[in-house]
């Protein structure tokens, strides 16, 4: 058994304020006392949560209960040796008005007195657990309540005959224990009352504004129950401040011969004889206010008009104390309210912002829990963010079942340092994305890293336009290299080759070796004069001669040109060139190298005899773009990234000198416009060449 004191004081109410109103409505609605506990006690078993119970309604001067209500009380209640040990606990606590908690033998959950200013009135039982929110103070509080309805119910009943002003007392207590009422009402009603009660010559109402603190609200009623003056002071001094001070009553029987009396404090008397009530209304251990009371002197005040006052006085702080607690809760739910809108607002507006990120972002924690994921990243899997948080992100993520390779989050973890890795992935049309993906530590106040936020930048644009940054270098060198030493090398070229043809038509040798040989260095020369000629073309920095020129046109002489070599190969060419295409401004015959190119090189990429060439010219906006598809072997992935770079060839020994992509690439760029190509191995290649339509006529 815990046996525990019985707070006198109750700093804070820990019970809810519809609960403190639900209950004191059932208990002051009802007329009849048996309706209003049996009705206390349903609501208290339904709310809190207790099996049920027993209210015994017996003063300790009494031998007998006064009254017994039960409400499904458990079982062995009811049986003789557990009843006699009930009886001994409500003696006990009759006598030593003391909060008992968690008798399990008698199964008891609290057992507490009914107090009030007249006294203890009685036990409340309780049966079962209370919940976690209702502490000793919420426990000291109901006896209080239940107490007090008691008192008035049986002080009421005992009275012989009645009296005038004990409705209006009995309507007042009703008033400051009821939620329909506001304390002005009560504070009216509390006035008529004790002037109905006493015949009083003057009532004064003394409302602390804050409580500990000496600045009061005096509220002045005359006979006709109306408030005659409000005004507010400092109550420093006088018979007022001394009752407040010393919480005990005071009953001056002649003003004028006490020398504390203080007009200022006190307020000015009609009659210098008059006599004087001061009775501190107290809650919570502290004075909330005063009444007042003035009358003929030589009146004497009865015990039962004391408790009478008592009452009033102490329904009257308990109004004042939960009024209080009421606003205040109230000023505390509009600041929580506002705070609450504010947060969602801030959640919204992070929410928008986190979803709105281009890039992919995700917060997890040690165990590479998801909590938190943006829109962008679960845009790759075709979900909802609300469908993967909460699991292990290389699972939800990547369909993988343990961390990924690489991966940078327990690093991020164990140094608090942000950290970085790159990965490459295949996206659903075959093209390859780069991603460079960061890892940032989320710490708390102690340092220790609690989550970590994972960014994946796609970075695949941008290792393109450095590829191509690298490749216009490349080509720059080369082109300083080859205008260098091109014409180093044509020049002996241009002697051997001479030289070589002289002897062959002024030697008539029959010896076929060596005419063979001199056939030999004639070819080699022309191959290495083709291949000078080509790096000085590449090494050129003029555009060639600019002028208006078709495109179509150039397309057709291109054709024209290679006409033997498509009929010797059994080339089929299908052409499909848009009419009305306007002319641009740029080099016919550097473009006609260009078509000139692509087409030897569709045509190399081709089987014998089984060669097809789809030639497609059209525009779109201010761009024309011509297409030369073939399908020939194609050419591998590891290779595509390397085609335009000089040198670079896939064909063998002797039949590609690896200058002839590169020099397209550097004509389209000069022309300002771009080549791009796309290849399977083993279906074909086709290069899209796309020049702007700057300078149309």
């Amino acid at each position: 058994m815990s046996l525990q004191s019985n707070p006198s004081s109750s700093s804070s109410l820990l019970i809810g304020l519809d609960l403190a109103e639900q209950l004191n409505d059932r208990l002051w609605m009802q007329a009849n006392l048996v309706q209003a506990l049996r009705s206390a006690l349903e609501y208290l078993c339904t709310t809190v949560g207790f099996k049920g119970g027993e209210v015994i309604v017996q003063t300790p001067q009494e031998d007998q209960c006064y009254l017994h209500l039960a409400l499904d009380p458990p079982y062995s209640w009811s049986q003789p040796l557990v009843r006699e040990k009930l009886n001994a606990l409500v003696r006990q606590i009759l006598s030593e008005e003391r909060l008992v908690i968690g008798r399990t033998d008698l199964e008891v959950g609290v057992a507490l007195p009914l107090t009030s200013p007249l006294g203890i009135q009685g036990v409340l039982l309780l049966a079962g657990e209370p919940s976690a929110e209702t502490g000793d103070e919420t426990l000291a509080w109901l006896g209080r309540t239940l107490g007090r309805r008691i008192a008035v119910e049986r002080t009421w009943t005992g009275l012989s005959g009645g009296r005038r002003g004990l409705q209006k007392a009995l309507t007042a207590i009703n008033a400051a224990h009821s939620a329909f009422h506001d304390l002005e009402t009560v504070e009216t009603l509390l006035a008529q009352a004790v002037n109905e009660l006493l015949g009083a010559h003057q009532v004064v109402l003394y409302v602390f504004e804050d409580t500990g603190s000496d600045l009061a609200l005096r509220k002045t009623m005359g006979r006709v129950g109306e408030w005659r003056s409000v005004t507010s002071l400092r109550l420093e001094r006088g018979l007022v401040a001394e009752s407040a001070r010393l919480k005990v009553p005071l009953f001056i029987p002649r003003v004028s011969e006490d020398a504390r009396y203080d007009p200022q404090c006190d307020g000015e008397l009609g009659n210098g004889d008059s006599a004087m009530i001061v009775f501190p209304a107290i809650a919570d251990q502290r004075v909330q206010g005063l009444i007042v009371v003035t009358h003929l002197p030589g009146r004497m005040v009865s015990d039962e008009e004391k408790r009478w006052l008592s009452v009033l006085a102490g329904a009257w702080a308990y109004a004042i104390h939960n009024t209080r607690l009421i606003n205040s809760l109230r000023v505390i739910n509009a600041n929580l309210e506002v705070s609450r809108w504010q947060l969602i607002n801030s959640r919204n507006t992070l929410r928008a912002l986190f979803d709105s990120l281009p890039n992919s972002i995700y917060i997890v924690d040690r165990q590479y829990t998801l909590m938190a994921v943006n829109k962008s990243r679960v845009s790759r899997l075709g979900v909802h963010p609300s469908q993967v948080v909460g699991k292990a992100c290389f699972v939800a993520l990547f369909g993988r079942s343990q961390p990924c390779a690489g991966c940078k989050v327990m690093d991020t973890f164990l140094s608090a340092q942000a950290q970085t890795r790159s990965l490459s992935e295949q996206a659903d049309d075959g093209s390859l994305r780069e991603w460079e993906i960061t890892t940032y530590p989320i710490q708390g106040e102690d340092g220790q890293t609690l989550q970590v936020i994972v960014y994946e930048n796609d970075v695949t644009e941008r290792r393109r336009m450095e590829s191509r940054v690298i490749q216009s270098e490349k080509l720059a060198a080369v082109g300083q290299l080859a205008a260098g030493v091109a014409h180093e090398i044509n020049n002996p070229l241009a002697a051997i080759l001479a030289n070589a043809q002289l002897l062959r038509r002024d030697l008539h040798s029959e010896d076929e070796g060596i005419e063979e040989s001199l056939r030999l260095i004639e070819i080699a020369s022309t191959r290495a004069v083709r291949v000078v000629q080509n790096l000085l073309s590449f090494a050129r920095k003029d555009n060639g001669e600019m002028t208006w020129i078709s495109i179509n046109q150039s397309l057709e002489k291109a054709l024209a040109l290679l006409n033997h070599e498509i009929v010797s190969r059994g080339v089929q060419v299908e052409i499909n060139l848009a009419e009305n295409l306007p002319e641009i401004f740029g080099s016919a015959e550097n473009l006609e190298s260009v078509w000139l190119n692509l087409l030897l090189n569709a045509m190399d990429a081709m089987p014998q005899g089984e060669g097809r060439l789809v030639i497609h010219s059209w525009q779109d906006d201010e761009t024309l773009y011509v297409s030369i598809r073939d399908n020939g072997y194609g050419i591998n992935p590891e290779h595509l990234p390397h085609i335009f770079e000089p040198f670079f060839t896939t064909k063998g020994p002797g039949k590609g000198t690896g200058l002839g992509l590169s020099l397209c690439y550097q004509i389209v760029r000069q022309h300002g416009g771009s080549i791009h190509v796309e290849s399977q191995p083993g279906e074909g290649t086709e290069f899209v060449v796309s020049l702007p339509q700057k300078f149309a006529s």
